[in-house]
């Protein structure tokens, strides 16, 4: 099946199609990576959760029928059926290693998630350098390909389009309990509880330094368990931003 979407409509616009989507800090940067006091996203009375944001490197599993492909955040790296190869940063044979079980789904269905540890970053050693973990933020259903009949950048600007409010998503994102409960063979990135009531610059860095004092998922006994923030997001994917530690540190200084 994913054989045969390629050879249609081509490599590059399934790696179009599949890149997850870019996330705004929750603040607006400004100069010298310094942050505002706007938001970029409304969040005010929304429901969100918060999910620890592990720094590592954004790996993708695209699978469809009996075939998938893995990619990196940019590149599409492997089919199943060894169409091509790429075993850039790692991700390939590391997920390999890990002996994760690729499901056979009916629609198509990308899994995205977070490899990190090992070598993958200059970070690793937040979570341990002697081997690598891989941790499911989001997944999505394609329940139309037909957008595969757009133009690339059409199909790009489908994906995600940046406005005043936000960045407005086009994929359709499954909930967090249905991630768990479709993809039990997976680790999802923890949950964090995380204070919204005050928002203010001093506040977030008090609320992430006391809800995620620590990573928590450190892969050895060697880690130094620094965590680099979280992610906000609610449970239809409409808002999704990003509130780490350098920024609020930086902005305070």
């Amino acid at each position: 099946m994913i054989k045969e979407l390629i050879s249609k409509f081509g490599k590059e616009k399934m790696n179009t199609l599949t890149k997850y989507s870019s996330i705004l800090t929750l603040h607006k940067l400004g100069e010298k990576g310094r942050l505002t006091n706007d938001f970029t996203t409304s969040i005010q009375d929304e429901k969100m959760y918060a999910t620890e944001k592990i720094d590592g490197t954004n790996a993708r599993i695209i699978c469809y029928g009996s075939e998938y492909l893995i990619g990196a955040r940019e590149f599409i790296l492997h089919h199943s059926h060894d169409l091509y190869f790429d075993n850039a940063q790692g991700i390939v044979d590391g997920l390999k290693e890990l002996n994760i079980t690729i499901p056979k789904t009916d629609k198509f269905t990308v899994i995205y998630g977070e490899f990190y540890g090992g070598k993958t970053s200059a970070n690793s050693k937040w979570y341990g350098q002697e081997k690598n973990g891989f941790r499911v933020f989001d997944v999505a259903v394609y329940n139309d390909l037909s957008i595969l009949k757009m133009s690339q950048p059409e199909i790009s600007k489908w994906r995600e389009r940046e406005t005043e409010n936000g960045i407005i998503y086009g994929q359709n994102f499954l909930s967090r309990s249905e991630m768990k409960t479709q993809f039990s063979d997976f680790e999802l990135v923890p949950l964090i509880e995380f204070d919204f009531d005050d928002l203010s610059h001093k506040a977030v860095l008090e609320n992430l330094k006391k809800s995620l004092p620590v990573t928590n998922v450190a892969l050895s006994e060697s880690a130094s368990q620094k965590s680099e923030g979280i992610v906000l997001r609610n449970e239809s994917r409409s808002k999704i931003v990003k509130v780490r530690f350098e920024d609020y540190e930086r902005t305070l200084r």
